[in-house]
């Protein structure tokens, strides 16, 4: 296992906890067991050999992507919400738009593998849009933008030309369009969250029931101070054991526990990136994937509490309460431990220029790997 990776997920973990424990004191026992779940997850994810999760890569998506269609039927959602995201199988309910993200990962990484040099364009084209379409009809726009910014991640990381990508995404977002386009117009809240927006940031006029949660949030993060007023006491903020924990960790442990959470994705940003360059054939594209998810989400996530970009609807990642997103960021975990696993000795120097299409070659080594 990769000490480094380790810290970084125990440390987002304890932070979770803490956030958790300020804004539902009720489930922070149940939070902090899941946690411990996950952490084994990542364990028995980072233990695969590259050849079985390619293997059991398209499988796994195909199957959520089934589930994501029976959403639509039977789905469930919480109460007050307009939206169906959940679905339950054998009392446990599952979210597959958040498990996709990783699935999509897996599968992108595995397709571009097979098929270096002669990709058969239709399939990614049919993958992203189908699954971007069928999340946004939930509806979970945000989510879905993002499963569509993933897969460009990977596919640059793939060495896709730009010319390839515009045209992938350009047939993908048509076809999610042609999906989704006259089923958003019901869904009143998604319009409401981009004017309380810029409402906020304008004449306020409609601050008071548009972006009540932003401004409470704001003004959390304020009262936190630089230590923070202490664990024991709960934040006023809707969701902020959720979405917006990223409040609940400011208003308990002040300036230096936000500091301390944005430095742990930026340092995983920077050691993920590493260990894409240090690898060779799919490995390097789920490290380079699940390093784009994690950091990527959580990056629009603190925006998004800091009042700079419209609410999402985004967990942050490896923090958030929620069973749905605490799995999915566990094998994103083992993704990277898993190349991690494999990397070479001695890091390139960062100061070599990647070669086009590096992150998708395939060394005899590591096929026998």
């Amino acid at each position: 296992m990769d000490r480094l990776l380790l810290a970084i997920q125990v440390t987002l973990g304890l932070l979770g906890v803490v956030g958790v424990a300020a804004a539902a004191p009720d489930v922070a026992l149940e939070h902090g067991a899941r946690f411990a779940f996950t952490l084994l997850l990542t364990f028995a994810v980072a233990r695969l050999r590259e050849k079985q999760v390619l293997k059991l890569s398209p499988y796994a998506f195909v199957a959520l992507l089934l589930l994501l269609v029976l959403v639509l039927f039977i789905g469930v959602s919480p109460a007050g919400s307009e939206s169906k995201r959940w679905i339950l199988v054998g009392g446990v309910s599952l979210q597959p738009s958040e498990l996709m993200k990783v699935a999509v990962i897996a599968y992108l990484a595995a397709f571009f593998h097979n098929h270096l040099g002669n990709w058969e364009i239709w399939r990614p084209m049919l993958v992203i849009g189908l699954t971007a379409g069928l999340i946004v009809i939930e509806p979970d726009v945000s989510t879905a933008a993002f499963v569509f910014l993933l897969a460009v991640a990977i596919m640059i990381a793939a060495g896709a030309t730009l010319t390839r990508v515009l045209a992938i995404l350009f047939t993908a977002a048509v076809t999610a369009a042609l999906l989704a386009g006259t089923v958003l117009s019901q869904f009143t809240y998604i319009g409401e969250r981009m004017v309380g927006y810029f409402d906020r940031w304008g004449q306020q006029s409609q601050a008071a029931d548009l972006s009540y949660q932003a401004l409470r949030a704001l003004d959390a993060i304020g009262r936190g101070g630089v230590l923070g007023v202490g664990t024991g006491r709960r934040v006023p903020v809707p969701e902020a054991d959720t979405d917006f924990i990223g409040v609940a960790i400011a208003h308990s442990l002040g300036f230096l526990g936000s500091v301390t959470l944005v430095a742990m994705y930026a340092l995983l940003a920077w050691h993920g990136y590493r260990i894409a360059r240090r690898v060779t054939g799919p490995s390097a594209l789920l490290a380079a994937g699940a390093t784009a998810y994690v950091c990527g989400q959580a990056g629009l996530n603190l925006l998004v509490v800091t009042g700079m970009f419209p609410v999402t609807g985004l967990p942050l990642p490896g923090v958030s309460y929620g069973l749905n997103s605490q799995v999915s960021v566990a094998i994103a975990f083992g993704f990277l431990h898993l190349a991690s696993r494999l990397a070479e000795p001695a890091p390139v120097p960062v100061s070599e220029a990647p070669e086009p299409g590096r992150f998708a070659q395939t060394s005899a080594a590591r096929q026998r790997a």
